[in-house]
Formats: C-alpha cells, sequence, structure tokens
C-alpha cells in the first residue's frame, strides 16, 4: 500500500503545473496514479451543421451559412446572422 501511495504522491508532484493550468481553463481532468487525462468541455457543445449535413457546403456549391463552412456548430454561440451590419426586425 505504501508504493501505491508513494507513486500517487509522485504522479501528484509530477503534474501539478499541468493541472493547475487545466484548472484555470476549466478543462475536465481525469487522474490516475500514472496518468491524467485532460479534456476541454467545450467540445460538448459541438454539433454536426443540420443544413449541409456537417459536409460544409450547400447543394449549390458555396459555403454554409449557418456553419460559415466547417460542418459544425457550436451551440453555445447564437447562429450566424444573414446580414449582421442590419439589426433584425423593426424598423430601421
Amino acid at each position: 500500500m505504501r508504493i501505491i501511495a508513494l507513486l500517487w504522491r509522485v504522479g501528484e508532484e509530477a503534474f501539478a503545473e499541468i493541472d493547475a493550468f487545466a484548472w484555470v481553463q476549466r478543462w475536465e481532468i481525469r487522474r490516475a496514479w500514472h496518468t491524467h487525462t485532460y479534456r476541454d468541455t467545450r467540445f460538448d457543445a459541438l454539433a454536426a451543421c443540420t443544413v449541409c449535413s456537417a459536409k460544409g457546403r450547400c447543394p449549390t456549391g458555396l459555403p454554409c451559412r449557418r456553419c460559415r463552412g466547417t460542418g459544425r456548430v457550436n451551440l453555445l454561440e447564437p447562429p450566424a446572422s444573414r446580414r449582421p451590419e442590419r439589426p433584425s426586425g423593426g424598423r430601421a
């Protein structure tokens, strides 16, 4: 049992700086005695674009407006507007 505790403590000291960085970035940290795995939880907000079927291009061949040609959308961001220079709704 002492060997496991020693290995765990050595692993914690070896990963301390990286863990601190990941914690500040609000990443998910999974720990084992010999490995630490980091994951940015913002990846959970990515989804395939339903307009272009995740291809990035519309049937016309132009880049998809909704995903801006990437094939994926971020669910945390507002959708891309058609004309950002004009406010939507109301009178101008």
